[in-house]
Formats: structure tokens, sequence, C-alpha cells
């Protein structure tokens, strides 16, 4: 019992506050974010038509096409910034488009190419705040706790997620879909005051004058230099085409497989969220990985046989369970990687680093939502279902012959 309060105690959340308001402020307009998901999904699967899977696909692909398009660009921005006013400008901006998505949805004039046109200006904030957000965790935590405080930082979108599906379908029942978007626009909102509220100075290093278009392509030379942090962040890649449309499948599996309410879209997404955050708040005080990739490869083959199980299961509960083994698998891998990424890569090219990611990572999802719901309606959700995941667990081997980043033994 003393190890577990010791351990509460050192946790970076109780020992920095700006971390603390950082993390409460993401956590808020993250659960936003997640009531503004199953709203977009059911609405689009509802309205759309008999081509509603391909229109889901596609507006899920614009959700992310930003990142791929302005995602290096603002990442060279947010290193050149003040941190804090970088992220406080992407809140107001979100939160004001956000509203006025939810006022065309009430005045009945909200039709599918303004949903497109608004959630792609909604989503291109997006990687502007969380540029700026991972670099500056190093400056509000300290190098001791930076471990621990990257898995929690990690776990905010899981636990977010936790709290917004489970309670989704009742803000939704209460408040229809614009309630939905009028909250994610609140939460955006106290998100701006909670980032407001943070004391820590953000400002970037003294810089010796150079240009944004050189700046940029020093944070590219950096990533393009480091062949094996290069081929790291390309397999993480390769892996998310395929495990990235989950997120898509199971609304269809709700909707069509299962022919059931949008409550259990609700209850699936918990699961596979709560899985996610539990191993990302367990790791949160662990204090150091052993073998990186160990971990990585460990979680793939975990994902991909869980994944895989999805396509026997036809029992409600099964599935619950197999998603909450995949969001497990996936929080644990997410947070060691992060972790490393943290460690390795200097604190002047971290918010270029983590954007380059975070493109590369999002450039294959618009392709994969498309073509997943364009197999889905052309052969079956099934289908989808085993062909990703066959290709994750025989893909995940490629974590054991990978080039090694160098890294100290406690990261």
């Amino acid at each position: 019992m003393r190890g577990i309060v010791k351990g509460a105690r050192e946790h970076p959340l109780a020992l920095f506050p700006d971390f603390r308001r950082m993390f409460a402020g993401r956590t808020v307009s993250a659960v936003g974010d997640k009531f503004f998901s199953i709203a977009i999904a059911w609405w689009v699967l509802s309205s759309g038509g008999g081509r509603s899977k391909f229109h889901l696909g596609l507006i899920m692909g614009m959700n992310v096409l930003p990142v791929v398009v302005f995602g290096p660009l603002l990442g060279t921005l947010a290193d050149r910034s003040d941190k804090r006013r970088v992220m406080l400008a992407a809140d107001a901006a979100r939160a004001a488009l956000v509203l006025a998505l939810a006022c065309l949805l009430l005045e009945g004039r909200l039709t599918l190419p303004l949903l497109y046109a608004l959630c792609f200006c909604i989503a291109g904030f997006g990687p502007l705040f969380e540029s700026a957000e991972a670099a500056s965790i190093l400056r509000l935590t300290s190098e001791a706790k930076m471990p621990q405080a990257v898995a929690a930082d990690s776990s905010i979108l899981q636990l977010s997620n936790v709290i917004g599906s489970a309670l989704g379908s009742v803000l939704m029942a209460a408040a229809g879909v614009a309630g939905a978007f009028l909250f994610n626009a609140a939460g955006y909102a106290a998100s701006f005051l909670a980032i407001l509220g943070i004391r820590t100075p953000l400002a970037p290093e003294a810089r010796t004058g150079s240009s944004f278009v050189a700046e940029f392509r020093e944070g590219l030379a950096y990533i393009l230099g480091n062949r094996p942090l290069l081929v790291l962040i390309l397999t993480f890649t390769l892996f998310n085409f395929f495990v990235g449309p989950i997120m898509l499948l199971i609304p269809m599996i709700v909707k069509f497989t299962l022919k059931a309410s949008v409550t259990w879209l609700a209850v699936f997404e918990t699961f596979f969220a709560a899985g996610s955050a539990a191993l990302a708040a367990a790791l949160s005080f662990k204090r150091s990985y052993g073998n990186v990739y160990g971990w990585f490869f460990a979680s793939l083959l975990a994902v991909g046989a869980a994944f895989g199980g999805l396509y026997f299961a036809s029992d409600r509960y099964a599935v619950c369970a197999l998603l909450f083994a995949a969001g497990g698998a996936l929080g644990a891998g997410n947070a060691v990687l992060l972790t490393l990424f943290q460690t390795v890569v200097p604190d002047a090219v971290k918010g270029r680093f983590f954007s380059v990611l975070t493109t590369l990572a999002y450039a294959v999802l618009p392709l994969a939502f498309m073509v997943t719901g364009l197999l889905a309606e052309r052969f079956s959700v099934g289908f989808c279902i085993a062909l990703d995941s066959s290709a994750v667990l025989a893909l995940s081997f490629l974590a054991l012959v990978i080039p090694r980043v160098e890294y100290a033994a406690g990261a």
C-alpha cells in the first residue's frame, strides 16, 4: 500500500502543476472529440444512403488529410513559436469551427459537402496543437520523469475515449448529434482555459535567424539522416495502414453485422479505449523499459491476434473482450515507442519530428479508410477484418529485424 501511495505522490501529474493543467485540458477536449466522432459516424451511416460505408470512409479520410498536407509545416511553426500560444490558437480556432458546424446542423443546412469542408478545417489545427504539446512535455516535467510523463500523456486519448464512448450514446439520446457538436466546442474552450493557466515558459530556444524554410529542411534532414529512426517510423506507418481501419470497422460491425443500436457502438469503443487506457496508465508508473523492440513486436502480435478474433466473434460480449485486448496491446506499443522518441530526439527539433511522425502515420489513413469502405461494400465487413488482421500478424515480425535506434538501456 505504501508503494502505491509513494508511486502516486511521485507521479508526474502530482509533481508538475503545469503538466497536470495540460493533461486536464487535453482530456476534456478529447472527450468532446470522441462525442464528435461517434456523432459523425452515426449521422453519416444513417444519412448516407446506399453508399453510407463509402461516405464514412471518405469523411474519416477527410479528418486525417490535413495532417498529411500541413503536418511538417505546422511542426516547424511550432518549433519557431511560443508553444503555449500555438496551443491556445489551435483550441480557439477549433472551438469556433465546431460551433459553426453545430449551428448549421440545428438550422437544417448541413450537407455532406459542407461536413467534409468543415471537418477538413477542424482537423487542420490538430497537428499544430499536437506538435506543440509533444514538444512541451520535457519542459513541463523533467528528464527523470519523462518516460512516465509520456506514458501518462499517451493515455489521454484512450482515457477520453473511455469516457466519451461510455457517455456518447447517452449524450446523443439526450441532445442529439448537434448536442455532441456543442459539447466538443465546449471541450476546446475548457482546454483553452487550462492551457492559459500554464506558467512554465514555452518560448522557442534562441535561434540564429534561420528562415522558416531552412528550419523545415533541417528537421527533414535530421530524420532522413538517421536511418534506424527513419525505418522505425516507416514500419510504424506501415502497420498503421492495417490497424487504423479498426475505428471504421467498429461502427460497421454494429450497424451491418450485429444490426445493433448506437448504444453498442459506444460500448464497443469504450472497451477498445479502456484496454488502451489501462495499459498506458499502468506504464505511466514504470520508470524504464528493457528491449523496446521486443515490446513493439509483442504488442503488434497481440493486436493482430485480437483483431483476427473479431472475424469469428458473433457474441457481443466476446467482441468487447477482443476489443479490450486489442486496445491494450496498442496502448502498450504506443507508449513504449513515444518514450523512445522523446528520449533520442533533440528538444530543438521535437516539434518537427513529431509532426513528421504524425504526418507519415496519418498519410496512409485516407487511402486505408477509402479502401476499407470500398472492400466492405464489394465483399463484407468480415473480409476487411480478416485481411487487416492477417497483414498485422505477418508484418509484426519486421520489428525483430529492422535496424536498432541507439538508446540508453533505461529508456
